[in-house]
């Protein structure tokens, strides 16, 4: 199996569906002569893949060592307040989906937001509400 030619074909389905539903898990097993559990294993591997509808702004908070010490914690309560979610949740109106992840990569630049393909550097409570109030 060309493993780049599966995760393709996930991001391709992810950027059509916004998710990746139990019917193209069944057809992306078949086309690639697999079995589902593997398929469902990948998704569960990479955070950016969902099996779910998700929000029209993903918001990720880095919850990694380096934006723990510089108060994510804060940052991720207050988002979860003014949204009324709690992690992995998706507004009712499927505006906002929120998600903790382990580390987005700018260590030394926390706390860090990710919205949608956005980095936010540096967010502090307020920041994070005047960014969420831009979307809508």
């Amino acid at each position: 199996m060309n493993y780049g030619c599966f995760l393709e074909r996930m991001h391709n389905v992810q950027d059509t569906y916004g998710y990746i539903p139990e019917t193209e898990i069944d057809k992306i097993a078949r086309d690639f002569n697999i079995p589902r559990a593997k398929v469902y294993g990948t998704i569960k591997f990479y955070s950016m893949f969902h099996t779910e509808p998700t929000g029209k702004y993903i918001i990720r908070i880095c919850d990694s060592l380096s934006c723990h010490i510089n108060s994510s914690h804060q940052l991720l309560e207050t988002i979860k307040t003014y949204l009324g979610l709690e992690d992995g949740q998706t507004t009712k109106d499927k505006l906002f989906t929120l998600e903790v992840v382990e580390c987005l990569g700018y260590c030394g630049e926390g706390p860090v937001m990710m919205v949608n393909e956005h980095v936010y550097i540096h967010v502090n409570e307020s920041m994070a509400l005047e960014i969420l109030k831009k979307c809508v």
